[in-house]
């Protein structure tokens, strides 16, 4: 059978079945780290999307197709697309909490240093970040990377089918809960990231003040911003090794809190 008459084959149901699995990969694919990365055009990300739901299709049960054919009427359809957009787009945005909170502990530690008028562009936000910000997120998408992140995503995505079947999730009051829970770990994120930093520094400002009350003619200002600087960044390298095992830590931890959130949703 060549792809013409196995496309002409694929009845209404499984057609339906198909635009609902896409709007869930493609909810995915908004927000998600690597995946949904403004900075790859458009049309490719449509164009992965799109297979990568044509993949998934025959690992969707069968009676998915028959349960919405039932009733396939425009006001449920609607309701069912945006249910999917929403489940691929949870899944996105948990991944993006933990770079939500390395990116924080940049801001945080690059103002704390003084560096934080210097901004640049993040690209995959298209929000101002200091330079800082920017070397943390970018050293938070090599790990993610190297611990095969995106991989994971796709798996859980391919997982969810199963845990949430098409048009049976919902999103509930212990699901919700979750995902708020998870939201608040940006900050405890952030503050383990950047608390050498930022302790340091404020044992250097303790120090200087103390300095200024000895010898009044010291010129604090101009004596502790390149300490500042200088100190923040040998905190930094000497930091990274944590960074990157809290890093690894939070992204293994990933694919057992996206299952709990997909349970929590049926």
């Amino acid at each position: 059978m060549n792809l013409g008459a196995a496309l002409l084959a694929i009845t209404l149901p499984r057609m339906i079945v198909f635009v609902l699995a896409l709007a869930r990969v493609g909810g995915l694919f908004m927000v998600a780290p690597i995946l949904g990365s403004r900075t790859a055009p458009v049309r490719v990300r449509a164009a992965v999307a799109f297979f990568l739901a044509l993949a998934m299709l025959p690992a969707i049960p069968a009676e998915a197709a028959t349960a919405i054919a039932v009733d396939a009427g425009p006001i449920r359809l609607f309701a069912a697309l945006s249910l999917e957009v929403a489940i691929g787009f949870t899944v996105g945005t948990v991944a993006q909490f933990v770079f939500g909170g390395v990116q924080m502990a940049g801001q945080l530690a690059g103002i704390q240093m003084g560096v934080g008028l210097s901004n640049l562009i993040d690209p995959q936000t298209q929000e101002h970040v200091t330079a800082l910000a920017q070397w943390q997120n970018l050293l938070a998408l090599l790990v993610f990377l190297a611990v095969d992140g995106h991989h994971l995503l796709i798996r859980a995505i391919a997982e969810s089918f199963t845990l949430v079947p098409i048009g049976g999730g919902f999103p509930t009051t212990d699901g919700l809960g979750r995902v708020l829970v998870l939201a608040g770990s940006i900050f405890v994120i952030a503050l383990r990231v950047a608390a050498p930093i930022i302790v340091m520094l404020l044992l250097i400002n303790g120090a200087m003040a103390v300095l200024a009350k000895l010898i009044p003619q010291l010129n604090v200002f101009v004596v502790s911003f390149p300490l500042h600087v200088g100190v923040g960044l040998l905190m930094l390298a000497a930091s990274q090794p944590f960074t990157v095992r809290l890093l690894e830590t939070s992204f293994a931890e990933m694919s057992t809190t996206l299952a709990g959130i997909m349970r929590a949703m049926h």
